[in-house]
């Protein structure tokens, strides 16, 4: 019998679990297809590269995120390339802040990170976390960030991505800087 109630609550746990993370309803490397038809299409960021923010409670709505935390799907495709060839190549869950780390003090985004993908140490007082962890398993990768800028704000965010499409992600943004370098030794400014 007591067996049993183990295993019994062992499941009621799981499937708790297994319900407390947002349904981002695609994968990484997948088109948008399906996000299109509910949300619409992206917006272009820089050639190659489209955007699409989402308030949380339409992705995550038992997890008492709130609108002050956006999802934003970063697609990749190729130069002048049509929205619909791009893959998505990253998942960024993003506080809002209204300038007084309002969201931040709550700790909503933190304690949905320490939920979803384990916990993590934040010192005696976790409102006071100036650092960023990282999550592998397998081929994935998630980094959970809070860090305050020079103006006092809480930069918080959890960038949900793999090791292929982080790494073109990362080939996509120097080569934008490089862009940039050669642009602004040739004189022309943007």
């Amino acid at each position: 019998m007591k067996k049993i109630l183990i295993i019994i609550s062992t499941l009621v746990f799981n499937i708790a679990s297994a319900q407390a993370a947002c349904d981002f309803m695609i994968n990484i490397g997948d088109k948008g297809t399906k996000l299109y038809e509910k949300f619409g299409l992206p917006m272009p960021m820089f050639n190659g590269q489209f955007m699409m923010p989402i308030p949380s409670p339409e992705l995550c709505p038992n997890d008492n995120l709130n609108i002050d935390i956006a999802v934003e799907y970063v697609f990749l495709g190729k130069e002048d390339d049509e929205i619909e060839n791009a893959n998505l190549a990253a998942i960024r869950m993003v506080v809002l802040n209204d300038g007084n780390n309002t969201e931040n003090n709550k700790l909503t985004l933190m304690n949905y990170a320490k939920k979803v993908y384990g916990d993590f140490d934040t010192g005696i007082n976790p409102k006071i976390f100036n650092n960023y962890t990282i999550f592998e398993k397998g081929q994935n990768i998630v980094i959970y960030k809070r860090l305050y800028n020079e103006e006092g704000l809480i930069d918080e965010e959890i960038y949900i991505s793999n090791t292929e499409y982080d790494k073109k992600l990362g080939e996509f943004y120097y080569a934008l800087e490089e862009e940039q370098v050669a642009a602004e030794s040739n004189g022309e400014t943007n």
